[in-house]
């Protein structure tokens, strides 16, 4: 946790989170759902930590779903811990819920639909994990905002067959790739604010934190 709290309070490219963040300000904090092994039981209470400063019920986790089934309590436990659970606000993103999504128009000829709470924030922040992706070139970074926070006409895009038999939507390749292109459009358009990522080893232990832009 050590590492995580150094990244968090020296980021690349940003002012520390805590001068990014005013005590009236609302926060969305995009995490993995449980597909993914992300040690978010690790990461969350440092960021929360340095969230301090902010009443609780001005902070939103967003469990990024994509179209995945929802997230069960058992489950949010595991990925979080029984005391997260028990005392901050969870939104389970629906990408097929309407009502939860707010159009920011179009990127890329991709038309984008996210959840409601995370436009609405003040403050936006990614939480995630980077691995190989084998059409998205790299999991982790923007792709907590699309596929994760997107509605379903937004993510049914992103994996058409249109943009998975392009050459360069393959492992590893971010520049030119069109999907991983349009994810970072996608996360910039929402105006993301500050992004955690980590990497992991095969026992899920954290090997890099990068923080900040």
């Amino acid at each position: 946790r050590g590492a995580i709290r150094q990244a968090i309070e020296h980021p690349t490219g940003t002012a520390p989170l805590r001068d990014l963040v005013r005590a009236d300000h609302t926060v969305a904090i995009s995490v993995c759902d449980i597909t993914r092994p992300m040690p978010s039981a690790t990461l969350l209470p440092v960021l929360l930590d340095a969230l301090a400063h902010v009443p609780t019920a001005q902070i939103a986790i967003m469990v990024a779903s994509g179209t995945h089934r929802a997230t069960t309590r058992d489950e949010l436990i595991e990925m979080f811990g029984a005391e997260i659970v028990d005392r901050n606000r969870i939104v389970i993103h629906d990408a097929f819920d309407a009502s939860a999504l707010v159009s920011l128009g179009e990127v890329d000829g991709i038309p984008v639909w996210l959840n409601r709470t995370w436009v609405e924030a003040d403050v936006r922040i990614t939480t995630g994990f980077v691995e190989p992706h084998f059409f998205a070139g790299f999991s982790g970074g923007p792709k907590l905002v699309a596929p994760g926070l997107a509605g379903f006409e937004t993510i049914m895009r992103l994996h058409d067959a249109e943009m998975i038999r392009h050459p360069q939507a393959r492992w590893g390749v971010i520049e030119g790739n069109p999907i991983h292109d349009a994810v970072r459009h996608i996360a910039a358009l929402s105006e993301v604010d500050f992004s955690i990522d980590v990497a992991i080893n095969r026992d899920r232990n954290i090997t890099h934190v990068e923080a900040g832009e």
